[in-house]
């Protein structure tokens, strides 16, 4: 049966603590994490750009959390944008991925979230070379974030759908998120700065239809510059209904 993990791009804001907002006012700091983990199920790490994922910050995500409970991380800045996809990221790809193992076979890692930057148009060869590098196994999704419009063409499509590869739909104020179903799983990024519930009640709709199509669905609700946004995670979850 398909799975849902709706949560947050981020947990750990001070700004979120009081009266009426995310973490009760008495919760101290090294206790966000867990107390996130008792209201989601789900976490796009963001931190893991900045810097490769420790043995111990892994281990911190399998103790503090349930079986059900999956870290979606981002690929690190060495292979997307100082490699940018070339021959002499993989050796950073597989220290990645390394060390996730632990994850891994705790069944809490999520789709490792690969964003590129703007700047990179389109390069049919350094992609399928890429792709033909990372390992892929079903405990291992993957998921490619375009951010120059060059990449969206049926050729990459293809592309991502030979390996199994999810193309993220990255939803903005400026800009709808393109969806395009290439893999077993989906993943969206919903980033505007407010959600109506109509809106909500439309992205529901089209998960509940790809859940039901037997496709994992990740998604991750903004967290920086937006007022509340558990509360969008939280209707959404409950306009889906999956269970």
């Amino acid at each position: 049966m398909a799975s849902l993990h709706v949560g947050l791009s981020g947990f750990s804001y001070k700004e979120w603590q009081g009266e009426d907002l995310f973490y009760p006012p008495e919760l101290k700091q090294p206790e966000y994490f867990a107390y996130y983990a008792s209201r989601f199920h789900a976490l796009e790490a963001d931190g893991t750009w900045y810097h490769m994922p420790t043995t111990n910050g892994v281990q911190v995500w399998i103790d503090s959390t349930t079986p059900d409970f999956k870290v979606s991380p981002k690929m690190h800045r060495k292979v997307t944008h100082y490699a940018r996809l070339k021959e002499d990221s993989i050796d950073a790809l597989k220290f990645f991925v390394k060390r996730l193992e632990p994850l891994e076979n705790a069944g809490r890692l999520g789709a490792i979230l690969v964003q590129l930057p703007p700047k990179l148009g389109r390069d049919d060869d350094r992609l399928a070379r890429f792709l033909a590098e990372i390992p892929h196994r079903p405990t291992l999704p993957w998921a490619i974030e375009f951010r120059n419009e060059t990449w969206e063409c049926p050729e990459i499509e293809s592309l991502l759908r030979e390996h199994n590869v999810s193309w993220v739909g990255m939803d903005t104020d400026d800009r709808a998120a393109v969806r395009r179903d290439t893999a077993d799983h989906i993943y969206i990024r919903l980033r505007r700065s407010e959600y109506s519930d109509d809106r909500l009640r439309e992205w529901a709709g089209y998960f509940r239809s790809k859940l039901e199509a037997g496709k994992d669905c990740y998604v991750y609700c903004k967290h920086e510059d937006a007022e509340r946004p558990w509360i969008w995670a939280d209707k959404l979850t409950e306009m889906i209904g999956w269970k």
